[in-house]
């Protein structure tokens, strides 16, 4: 402590031969209270450090990273000036005795001992030494002296929390776009500087935090300088360690997503706010309607079911063209059989909806044994009919536990017990549950653990129907069905769509619901497995936050062109652990978003890290609505 009060010492005399001025309270006041300005610029130096630390990290705290800012805020905002402000008392208090200080000169010394340069300042203080190192702190706040309480109040007391808030301020920007906890590492030492410092002189603790507030203020800017880190890099730090090893990539080399970085491309180059209000008018409205039909059916033409990747699962068998007869994907011969001897092999039970595609019955199967579900597929024309065909024989090949099961296609007019359908009928698993939209109307907003068990369930599932080359292009909160013992399944690849929801057909192709909508799929691109993976974080998304992420809109026209500009996510939950992971699957540029299996790994790993199974039921809810 002598080498500091010696440093402390010097620094004094430095800056009081340097002002060179006895105006005022004299040039030792004004030595300290510079010396203040270095003090509160200390903390400024802390908070800029961790602000170019953070452009490193992102905002991953764990771990040694935690304990290398809590040292720093300790260390900047507290233990520094803590002793700047000891060692000053003990100079201050050894010079005014007459006792030579290493650091100090004979003259510092001796102009201790001479009268403040203030008219009537000897009627309370003989002089400059009885100023700065008489009273103490504690001693100052002496109620039964009304001007010298107040005096302490203002500058020993409102001086020390203006000067705490300023040091808030500098921690909250270096910890911009990442969590605000460790801005308490830097403020709370700052808060308790005042108590620790109780025992020093009060005139020269007075006149450093004046100086101490003056440094604290201008420190803000100093912290501005350091910028802050890339939302990139914030979203990088915040997935689980596990997901970015998971492809395996070298050593040093940039770890998510797990593929090399492609060259960003804007989707879209016009900005939302260029776009034409949208239409209100009902002839306006039918006018925008013709443009996006004309738009759609200008699309060549897209197939249900795309060719698996090269090594990826068997093709899957198509049926061959030609009019279907029962079982023409299971059991053929019997069900034929059976139709011929009169005797349906279906009972309808009830009707569960209708939609884009037709009708949606419960039935029971007298050939499976079990109820299941009919979904009539519309076919107006034979290449229609032919991709009917082809989804439901790729769909059939999908085994995933939380991927609805495609049992077989039948024509109507094959079974008396189909009467009240038409065309092509996919005889498919009927889920018992509740549709993920109506539960979180009905109970209230997921919470994490919930969501990541839902969001991983259904990526498996739709990893799995990619494999066979098969794309859902409507996934949404009604397509995910939570059963009774709470797990999540989807439901619904496009085929038959609930009444109600704002689905846009246009030129007999079934666009999807627009709110959940990727952005490239509005704007007239192919489906793809990075689509899919949009509208999936767009219905966890919902689940977490109660609004589709861009927001509700009035109409299926205004959703689409919303869609398709790329909006804003404006609506995505602002206090989850998934937000990062939200914002990265919903990017506009496909190529920038994470795959499903990495999401999947990344969610099941982050389940892991808080002691709760990845297999386990969609059943934790919370009414934060």
């Amino acid at each position: 402590m002598d080498g500091v009060t010696a440093l402390v010492a010097g620094l004094i005399s430095g800056l009081r031969a340097l002002l060179d001025t006895d105006v005022v309270f004299g040039g030792w006041a004004w030595a300290i209270t510079v010396l203040g300005i270095v003090v509160g610029l200390l903390p400024a130096a802390g908070a800029f450090v961790l602000a170019v630390w953070r452009k490193g990290i992102g905002s991953s705290y764990g771990g040694l990273r935690a304990v290398g800012i809590a040292v720093l805020g300790v260390v900047s905002a507290g233990l520094l000036p803590w002793t700047v402000f000891t060692a000053t008392g003990d100079v201050v208090r050894s010079a005014a005795a007459g006792t030579q200080v290493t650091g100090l000169r004979e003259s510092d010394v001796a102009a201790l001992a001479e009268p403040l340069p203030v008219p009537f300042a000897d009627v309370v203080f003989s002089s400059q030494g009885d100023y700065l190192a008489g009273l103490s702190v504690r001693q100052a706040f002496d109620p039964s002296d009304p001007a010298a309480f107040g005096l302490a109040i203002g500058v020993l007391a409102v001086l020390p929390l203006i000067a705490v808030v300023l040091v808030l301020v500098q921690a909250r920007i270096a910890l911009r776009r990442g969590p605000a906890w460790p801005a308490k590492l830097f403020w709370l030492p700052a808060l308790a500087l005042p108590f620790l410092t109780a025992a020093t002189p009060a005139g020269s603790s007075g006149h450093l935090w004046i100086g101490v507030v003056a440094g604290a203020f201008v420190g803000i800017f100093l912290v501005l300088l350091a910028g802050r880190p890339s939302r990139e890099r914030v979203r990088r730090s915040l997935e689980p360690a596990a997901s970015r090893r998971s492809e395996g990539p070298p050593r040093g080399a940039d770890p998510y997503p797990p593929r090399p970085e492609p060259v960003r491309t804007p989707i879209r180059s016009t900005p939302v706010r260029t776009k034409p209000p949208a239409p209100t008018r009902p002839e306006d409205v039918g006018a925008e309607r013709s443009r996006l039909a004309e738009r759609f059916a200008a699309r060549p033409p897209e197939p249900l079911v795309s060719p698996p990747r090269s090594g990826v699962g068997p093709t899957p068998t198509l049926v061959a063209p030609g009019p279907l007869l029962g079982g023409a994907l299971l059991g053929g011969a019997a069900a034929a059989a059976g139709a011929r001897r009169g005797e349906p092999r279906f009972r309808m039970i009830r009707r569960l909806g209708q939609g884009g595609f037709g009708k949606v019955w419960l039935a029971h199967d007298a050939q499976l044994g079990h109820p299941v579900a009919l979904k009539a597929a519309h076919a107006p024309d034979g290449e229609t009919e032919e991709r009917i065909r082809r989804e439901a024989t790729a769909l059939r090949s999908v085994r995933h536990p939380h991927c609805v099961r495609i049992f077989d296609l039948v024509d109507a007019r094959s079974d008396p017990g189909l009467a009240e359908l038409d065309g092509l009928v996919i005889v498919m698993e009927h889920v018992e549950g509740t549709p993920l939209g109506e539960l979180v109307r009905s109970r209230g907003l997921l919470d994490d653990i919930a969501a990541a068990r839902a969001w991983a369930s259904v990526a498996g599932a739709l990893d799995a129907a990619h494999q066979r080359g098969v794309m859902h292009r409507d996934v949404k909160p009604g397509n995910v069905i939570v059963d009774a013992a709470g797990y999540a399944h989807l439901i619904d690849f496009g085929i038959a769509r609930r009444t109600g929801d704002a689905t846009l057909t246009v030129a007999g192709f079934v666009l999807g619901t627009p709110d959940f909508l990727a952005p490239e799929v509005a704007g007239g691109q192919r489906a793809t497995p990075q689509s899919d993976s949009w509208q999936l974080a767009a219905t966890i998304s919902y689940a977490l936050s109660g609004q589709p992420p861009r927001g509700s809109h009035a109409d299926a026209v205004s959703g689409l062109r919303a869609a398709a500009a790329g909006a804003p996510l404006s609506q995505l939950p602002s206090r989850s652990a998934h937000t990062a992971l939200l914002y990265a699957a919903m990017h506009n540029d496909p190529a920038q978003r994470p795959p499903l299996r990495t999401a999947r790994e990344a969610l099941e790993n982050w389940l892991r890290s808080v002691d709760a199974a990845p297999d386990g039921p969609v059943t934790q809810v919370t009414n934060r609505r």
